[in-house]
């Protein structure tokens, strides 16, 4: 009876400090545990937090607003940086409208189109530039053995058209330079010592294709041109191909479009564009770009 008693108190006391231990816990977990809890969530999360935004890259000062889309290229930029002005230079194309090659700027689709098609076989108008140059030979009747067409490039062309703008602008009191810029056609004979195919060649002395190539040379004393071939092929040695004869010099006449402008009879008028040479028909013309040359014809006397 004494060992059941002793056996009651000693399971009562052991259920008590149970429940005290269980309660001792509990409140343990529901008053102190938590704390910890929020102390080291808030702890992972500033680190973490400081983690994450020393990789995120500041945003670059070239870009404006924050709108979605920037926000967007702030956080993931681009690869490829976008093309600047300059980039853009670099990249345009100009094609040859003959061959279809391409060029990066305009100065080297020039000296293509003005180096390997500078010029062709005429074939539609031949008949018609064949009597001009005939016209007004006295006795002697040349024998016409090519006539080749000029392609001059849209650089020469215009510059040939701005030319003319300004004339028009500045003869106001004429009203043939109002017109067109007192344009006439002209006769400019010279040499060359090529092929003259359409290839134009770089030769030192050879005349046609240096005028085709570059255009006429600026002259102290003017540009001469004449009204008719005859008269231009007159201006010329008659024994040029004999006395240059090692060189294979020949003979060829330039069909020119000519912006005469205001025409004068003093060298000392400055408000002149061309003057009259001594020989009356003679047309001394001042400035390279007043003068297009538009056909050649190959021939002999």
């Amino acid at each position: 009876m004494m060992m059941m008693r002793a056996f009651f108190s000693y399971l009562f006391f052991l259920l008590f400090h149970f429940g005290c231990f269980t309660s001792s816990s509990h409140h343990h977990h529901h008053h102190h545990h938590p704390t910890k809890k929020r102390t080291l969530f808030s702890y992972l999360k500033r680190l973490f937090s400081s983690s994450s935004a020393s990789h995120i890259p500041p945003p670059p000062p070239s870009i404006p607003s924050p709108s979605s889309s920037t926000r967007s290229l702030r956080l993931n930029p681009p690869l490829i940086a976008p093309l600047h002005d300059t980039d853009t230079a670099r990249v345009d194309i100009h094609p040859c409208t003959v061959c279809g090659e391409i060029f990066q700027t305009p100065a080297f689709l020039h000296h293509h189109q003005s180096s390997k098609h500078g010029v062709s076989d005429l074939v539609d108008g031949e008949n018609i530039v064949r009597i001009i140059f005939k016209t007004g030979w006295p006795a002697k009747t040349p024998a016409i053995h090519r006539i080749l067409k000029i392609h001059n490039t849209p650089r020469v062309l215009a510059r040939f058209e701005d030319h003319r703008e300004r004339v028009r602008s500045a003869g106001t009191k004429s009203s043939r330079c109002a017109a067109d810029g007192n344009e006439l056609l002209r006769f400019y004979c010279t040499t060359f010592i090529c092929s003259l195919d359409s290839a134009i060649c770089n030769q030192q002395f050879c005349g046609a294709c240096a005028i085709i190539r570059c255009g006429f040379s600026q002259k102290l004393d003017g540009i001469p041109t004449l009204p008719t071939g005859w008269k231009a092929h007159a201006a010329v040695p008659d024994d040029v191909e004999e006395e240059f004869g090692f060189m294979n010099v020949k003979r060829a006449m330039l069909v020119c479009r000519v912006i005469a402008g205001r025409v004068g009879t003093l060298s000392h008028d400055h408000e002149i564009d061309s003057l009259v040479g001594p020989a009356d028909d003679e047309l001394l013309v001042f400035s390279p770009r007043a003068i297009l040359p538009c056909f050649v014809i190959v021939y002999t006397v």
